[in-house]
């Protein structure tokens, strides 16, 4: 395979049930022009299922979705990284779009939208999330615009230049809001793509950001302003 345009970074831990339903999912038009690198700390057959698949696997023996992210950035070829959960709540037939936004501006986020989803239980669990937690402490990023209702997406996509030029160093799921952070001070251009809300299996509660309030601090600390 000649140089590939995308990168398509997936960090997964424990994803056996979801991971080969996210990775067939990735239309295959862009497939033939991408590279899919999956980062994983798993202790099930998360890594085998993503091989079945054509996925390059990487093992990552310590830190969390921040390192699994950076070592898998390391050996990206692409250059623009398109980042993707392995829990299937991100819908991989949206990358399109997204990356047709990126063409306007520096860092496009796939948001979770209110309007996208009929479900009752899951519109009042997002919109608890966005009209509580997000805007009393994550107040710093309503500076990316009304259109990122989902500040926190790990749907995302940006330009391996501009990644880099974020100097990240979050090794765990904060890595969304430093990068946020730095996006705006750095005065990147971004945008939103609205896209349907799914939760992950195991439901909100089985959310592993939701279990480690230590991570949620420093989520708050760098949205917070």
């Amino acid at each position: 395979m000649s140089k590939p345009k995308y990168s398509i970074i997936i960090p997964t831990k424990n994803e056996e049930t979801t991971i080969g339903k996210v990775l067939s999912s990735i239309p295959n038009k862009l497939r033939h022009h991408s590279e899919i690198i999956v980062a994983d700390s798993s202790e099930d057959s998360t890594p085998e299922i993503a091989k079945l698949f054509n996925a390059k696997v990487i093992k990552i023996n310590k830190g969390g979705k921040g390192r699994a992210v950076k070592e898998a950035i390391k050996i990206s070829r692409g250059g623009i990284l398109v980042f993707l959960d392995g829990d299937g709540t991100d819908p991989s037939a949206y990358i399109p779009m997204l990356l047709e936004k990126l063409k306007g501006c520096n860092l496009v986020l796939g948001c979770r939208d209110l309007s996208k989803t009929k479900d009752k239980t899951t519109k009042i669990f997002f919109m608890i999330y966005k009209y509580g937690f997000v805007n009393l402490f994550l107040r710093k990023f309503r500076k990316m615009g009304p259109d990122v209702s989902d500040p926190l997406a790990g749907f995302r996509v940006i330009r391996k230049r501009d990644f880099n030029k974020l100097d990240i160093r979050s090794n765990n799921f904060e890595i969304e809001a430093e990068m946020n952070a730095k996006a705006l001070a750095l005065d990147y251009k971004i945008n939103a793509v609205p896209i349907p809300i799914k939760l992950r299996d195991g439901g909100i509660f089985g959310s592993k950001l939701l279990l480690n309030p230590k991570e949620l601090a420093k989520i708050i600390a760098n949205g917070f302003s």
